[in-house]
C-alpha cells in the first residue's frame, strides 16, 4: 500500500485550484492507495470533508465508492515560539487524525488558545518550546491516535532548519519531543541525510510530496509504502514501529533546499546567484554577492547537526535498514526527453497516459529494468524509455542543484560530485561591484 499523508486544499496559501476528481483521476496512474486531505482544520474545507467523504472503516474515507483511492483526515500547521536570543522560530507541523470527532475536539483546543485559522494552514503562537510541548502533549491527549509528525524536518521550515536554528527537537518541542515516533523527511532530504542526526536513531522516516497541487509533477512525488490493513489504527502502528516497506525520494538533490545559496532576484544579487557545497560555504556563511547570510542548505545542515550532536558522521557511513528509492517525477523525464519545457503539455500527458495505462508510476521505480523494457516496448519513443533507465541506473544529475527556494535542473547522461560545488554566477550588472561576470563550477 503506497502512501502519500501530506497535502493540501485549495484553501491553503500558494495552492491552485484542486478537487477530490482531479486527485481522483491522477491518483490511479501514479498508483498511490492512500492520500491525506490536506487542510482538515480549515472549517470550510472541514465542511466540505464531511458532505463529500464516506467512511468505509476505521478511520479511512472514500470520495467514490468504486476507486482504488482512500484518504486520511490531515493537516498541516505553523506553530511558532521563542527559541532564545530574542528569535522567533516557526515549524511546520504535519497531524493525522483518526475521526471528524477528534478534529473537531482539536479545533476547540486551539481555538481557545487563539489559533489563526484564515487559511488552510492554522497558525498557533506559543510563548516558549515549554509552551509548545505542553500544548501538544494536550492535543495528543485527546485521543492517542493523533499524529504529530514534525513535516520536512531540515528545510528553513522545518524544525532543524536554517531559520533561527535549534540544534535538538526539544530546543521547539519542548517535552513533547519524547513522544516524536515519526518524522518527515521533505524534498530535499532522504533517509541517509536524515540519518546523519543520532537524534534520528530511534525515529521513523516517512516520504510525502506536501503537494500544493494534484499535478502529476506534484503529488505522489514521494512517498510511503507498507505492508497492513487499509484502516488508520493500523497505518499509523506501523509507521509508528518503523515497519515500512520503503520509500521513494524525491531526489534530494533536485529539492529546492538541497546546497546553500543565494537565488537570482535576491535583494543586490540581480540575475547573479550562487550555490556552494558545505565544504566551500563561504566563510561565516556570507553571500559573496549581496554581503548578507546564506540560506544553508539541507545537506551543510544536517552535517552541522550531526557535530553539535557527536557523532561527526558522514554521508555513505550510517547504514539504513529501510530501502528507498530516489525518483524523477516521470513527467519530468518524459518533457526531458522531448525537449518541452512544459510538464503539463498536451505531448507530455500523453505519453504518460500511455506508459502508466502499462505499469503505474509507483511501480516503475521498483520494477526491474528488463520487465520495464518488455513492458514499454514500441509504446513511447524509444528516447524516452532510454532515460527512464538512465534515471533507474543513476546516470543523471541536477545542474545547478537544488538551492535557497530553486528546483534543481535535470540532467539524463551526466554525474555531478555534489560534495564540490563551489558555484558563483555573475549578471553584467554584477561587474559593477568589482567582480567579474562568470560561471564557476568546480564539479565541471
Amino acid at each position: 500500500m503506497h502512501l502519500d499523508l501530506h497535502s493540501h486544499s485549495g484553501y491553503a496559501g500558494g495552492v491552485g485550484k484542486t478537487s477530490f476528481e482531479d486527485v481522483e483521476r491522477n491518483m490511479p496512474y501514479k498508483g498511490i492507495n492512500v492520500v491525506g486531505t490536506g487542510d482538515c482544520l480549515f472549517p470550510s474545507w472541514k465542511d466540505e470533508l464531511r458532505r463529500v467523504l464516506r467512511e468505509e472503516g476505521h478511520g479511512i474515507f472514500k470520495f467514490n465508492e468504486d476507486s482504488s483511492i482512500s484518504y486520511v483526515l490531515q493537516t498541516e500547521i505553523i506553530i511558532t515560539a521563542e527559541v532564545g536570543g530574542g528569535r522567533r522560530k516557526g515549524v511546520h507541523t504535519l497531524i493525522l487524525f483518526p475521526s471528524f470527532e477528534s478534529i473537531d475536539r482539536v479545533s476547540e483546543k486551539i481555538g481557545g488558545w487563539g489559533m489563526k485559522n484564515t487559511v488552510g494552514r492554522p497558525f498557533l503562537k506559543c510563548e516558549t518550546p515549554i509552551d509548545v510541548g505542553e500544548k501538544l502533549i494536550e492535543l495528543k491527549s485527546i485521543d492517542e491516535y493523533i499524529e504529530i509528525i514534525p513535516a520536512h524536518v531540515l528545510t528553513p521550515e522545518g524544525v532543524f532548519g536554517s531559520k533561527a536554528p535549534v540544534d535538538h527537537l526539544s530546543g521547539f518541542y519542548g517535552e513533547f519531543a519524547s513522544d516524536i515516533r515519526i518524522i518527515e523527511t521533505g524534498l530535499s532530504a532522504d533517509p541517509l541525510i536524515l540519518s546523519l542526526i543520532p537524534e534520528f536513531d530511534d525515529i521513523s522516516f516517512i516520504s510525502n510530496s506536501d503537494a500544493h497541487s494534484p499535478a502529476l509533477d506534484r503529488m505522489g512525488r514521494e512517498f510511503t509504502t507498507i505492508e497492513s490493513k487499509r484502516d488508520y489504527a493500523s497505518i499509523i502502528d506501523s509507521l509508528r514501529k518503523n515497519d515500512i516497506v520503503g520509500t521513494a525520494e524525491f531526489n534530494p538533490v533536485e529539492g529546492r533546499y538541497f546546497l546553500t545559496g543565494h537565488r537570482a532576484g535576491r535583494a543586490g544579487h540581480d540575475d547573479s546567484f550562487c550555490a556552494f557545497s558545505p565544504d566551500h560555504t563561504p566563510q561565516g556563511g556570507i553571500c559573496p554577492i549581496c554581503g548578507k547570510r546564506l540560506t544553508i542548505g539541507v545537506y551543510e545542515r544536517a552535517l552541522e547537526l550531526s557535530r553539535i550532536q557527536g557523532a561527526e558522521r558522514h554521508i555513505g557511513e550510517m547504514g539504513y535498514e529501510v530501502p528507498f528509492v530516489h525518483m524523477v517525477p516521470l513527467v519530468e523525464i518524459i518533457s526531458y526527453s522531448l525537449g518541452i519545457s512544459n510538464t503539463s503539455s498536451k505531448k507530455v500527458i500523453d505519453r504518460y497516459f500511455r506508459i502508466t495505462s502499462r505499469i503505474n508510476e509507483c511501480d516503475l521505480w521498483f520494477e526491474k529494468p528488463e520487465s520495464i523494457e518488455k513492458r514499454l516496448e514500441g509504446i513511447v519513443e524509444y528516447s524516452i524509455l532510454k532515460n527512464i533507465m538512465a534515471v533507474k541506473d543513476g546516470n543523471f544529475c541536477f545542474n545547478p542543484a537544488g538551492y535557497d527556494g530553486e528546483y534543481g535542473n535535470l540532467v539524463i547522461g551526466k554525474s555531478i560530485d555534489y560534495d564540490n560545488i563551489n558555484m558563483v554566477c555573475l549578471s553584467e550588472k554584477g561587474q559593477d561591484r568589482g567582480r567579474p561576470k562568470g560561471h564557476y563550477d568546480a564539479s565541471e
